[in-house]
């Protein structure tokens, strides 16, 4: 394979669960937010918010980040211009996913370039309601994932992947044998012990 630095941060990415006291500066924090900008989008139908309390924030985190997939936004712009919304809400709720996904991969690698390292927290729509009373947030705004982030206090391993062969089909998904699927169980149940 192809090595650079990019390869090497996305290849070596591990989600860290202890972190220490030290708060990224504003220019790190920024730089993070700006680079998860950046990523590729559909209506930009993201909203980030930002909780700062390593007292209350999973793993003693010093950020906390709540991506939403935020439709309000859409639909105020949409007014200002005297626009009338013609798609449907599983359209905006499908794009939106898309949008806050790679908003939040785009900033795990900004940051992990940075030297922090992040834990992704994927329960948020379990938390919906509560997340959307403590945060405020309007009706059409759903956090679909939080991320914590800060500098790293644990060094960890990378968690085992699927075999190339077993995760990419060029032209057409093929039958997947069980001595294929054993293959691909025996890789990962290796790479975890």
């Amino acid at each position: 394979m192809i090595s650079n630095p990019i390869i090497d941060i996305l290849l070596n990415r591990k989600s860290i669960r202890k972190y220490k006291a030290e708060q990224p500066s504003d220019e790190v924090l920024l730089t993070i937010v700006r680079a998860g900008q950046q990523a590729p989008f559909a209506y930009q139908l993201c909203s980030l918010l930002l909780a700062r309390h390593p007292e209350k924030n999973p793993y003693g985190a010093p950020l906390l980040f709540t991506v939403c997939v935020d439709a309000h936004k859409l639909e105020l712009i949409m007014a200002q211009r005297g626009w009338r919304m013609v798609s449907n809400d599983l359209s905006l709720l499908v794009l939106g996913i898309q949008d806050a996904a790679l908003v939040a991969e785009n900033m795990v690698i900004a940051a992990e370039s940075l030297g922090l390292g992040s834990c992704f927290l994927g329960a948020a729509p379990y938390y919906a309601e509560e997340i959307a009373q403590e945060y405020k947030l309007p009706p059409r705004v759903f956090p679909l994932v939080q991320l914590v982030m800060g500098y790293p206090a644990e060094t960890r391993p990378t968690h085992p992947r699927y075999p190339i062969e077993f995760t990419l089909f060029e032209n057409e998904y093929p039958p997947l044998d069980p001595e294929a699927v054993r293959k691909a169980m025996k890789a990962m149940d290796e790479g975890y012990l």
